[in-house]
């Protein structure tokens, strides 16, 4: 099959998964925080036999897990409105990172972010995840789904994408420690959970934190 087609067929997927996950009941929203987590776990000790990674990034993911049900129950009752935001947030720097930087970040001169993280991340991409977030939050706030202020989700959007790329980067630092270039291949065409969920590790908690501090939780 087409790689393209495998890329978008599991795309596809794995967001139908997710929206069932965050919106039908909290049983499959907790389900889904458990496979989440575990399966990461698991692929940080496939990847990599260094003792300190192998301590360190299971805490941060159980940590994430953590934060994936606060905010899920943060009112006591169920509900996944504010994690969705937060991944249509990072899907949308995903897609403008990689439609940008596709577009604009790999012609010759052109400067790279990160060259001995992730050779192929440019600032054009990284300039083009901003606003496609910025556009996404504004769209999630006139939509009702978003219910703070548009200043606070123009703030937040910039949180999120800074803290996602951040924690792209990390993740690509240790595949590239570890001499991989997936963490797994449970998602064809995308890798696997650790690649999907390496933005979100860094940037939920970031924008959570912006919102207690702000007391808009």
């Amino acid at each position: 099959m087409n790689k393209v087609l495998v890329r978008t067929v599991s795309g596809i997927c794995f967001v139908l998964v997710m929206l069932a996950g965050l919106l039908l009941n909290k049983y499959l929203f907790a389900a889904l925080v458990a496979f989440i987590t575990t399966g990461m776990i698991v692929e940080v000790f496939k990847i990599s036999k260094d003792k300190a990674d192998r301590l360190l990034w299971p805490l941060l993911i159980l940590f994430y897990g953590a934060a994936l049900l606060v905010l899920g129950f943060i009112h006591g009752g169920f509900s996944g409105i504010l994690l969705l935001c937060f991944f249509i947030m990072i899907w949308s720097s995903d897609v403008g990172a990689f439609c940008i930087g596709s577009l604009l970040g790999q012609k010759a001169g052109s400067r790279k972010l990160a060259p001995t993280i992730s050779p192929n991340k440019s600032w054009a991409g990284f300039w083009g995840g901003l606003a496609f977030t910025i556009a996404a939050s504004i769209i999630l706030h006139y939509t009702g789904l978003l219910v703070i202020a548009i200043v606070h989700c123009l703030i937040l959007a910039a949180i999120v994408h800074c803290a996602g790329v951040c924690g792209d980067l990390i993740e690509s630092k240790l595949k590239r420690k570890c001499g991989v270039k997936d963490s797994g291949n449970l998602i064809p065409g995308h890798g696997g959970l650790l690649d999907r969920f390496d933005s979100s590790m860094a940037a939920i908690p970031a924008g959570a934190l912006y919102l207690i501090i702000f007391n808009l939780l």
